[in-house]
C-alpha cells in the first residue's frame, strides 16, 4: 500500500462529511416538519424494510450498539410509530414492527429523503456510487 493512504486524512474527510450529511438531513426534517431525526428515520426505514425484527437484528442492520437502539425505539414507540410484539413460543423475544402511524410516516418522509440523497448524488454516476459502496465495505470488513 503507498504511503499517501495511510498518512491521507481521508479518514476526517469520510467523518466530515457524514457529519455535514446528518446535518443536512436533520435541517431538513425539521424545515419540513416532520417530526423525527436522521437516527429515528435509519430505524423507520429498516423496520419498513424487514417488517418485523428484534432490537438486535435492527442493531445489526444499522450498525448502533443496542442501547442506543433501543433508546430511540422507546421513544418511537411513545410516539406510536413503533410497537413491541413478544413471540408466541418464547415471551424473551420482543419483535418491533410499525404501526400504522409509523407507516404513514415513513410514506410521508420517504419523498423527502429521496429527494435530499438525489442532492447528495448530483453529478456522480451510479458506477461511482458502487465504487463508494465497494471501497466503504473493504474498510469495513478490513476493521476488527
Amino acid at each position: 500500500m503507498p504511503d499517501t493512504y495511510v498518512s491521507n486524512p481521508s479518514f476526517f474527510k469520510l467523518d466530515a462529511t457524514l457529519k455535514k450529511i446528518r446535518n443536512y438531513w436533520q435541517k431538513n426534517f425539521d424545515a419540513h416538519q416532520k417530526d423525527i431525526t436522521v437516527d429515528q428515520w435509519l430505524l423507520l426505514e429498516n423496520l419498513h424494510k424487514h417488517k418485523k425484527i428484534t432490537h438486535n437484528e435492527l442493531a445489526r442492520l444499522t450498525s448502533k450498539d443496542i442501547t442506543t437502539v433501543s433508546r430511540i425505539i422507546e421513544l418511537m414507540v411513545k410516539k406510536e410509530l413503533v410497537q413491541r410484539e413478544s413471540a408466541v413460543s418464547d415471551r424473551r423475544k420482543v419483535f418491533l414492527q410499525l404501526t400504522a402511524s409509523g407507516m404513514e410516516k415513513y410514506r410521508d418522509v420517504r419523498p423527502l429523503v429521496l429527494e435530499m440523497r438525489k442532492t447528495g448524488w448530483k453529478d456522480l454516476t451510479e458506477r461511482d456510487y458502487l465504487e463508494l459502496t465497494r471501497i466503504l465495505d473493504v474498510i469495513y470488513h478490513n476493521i476488527p
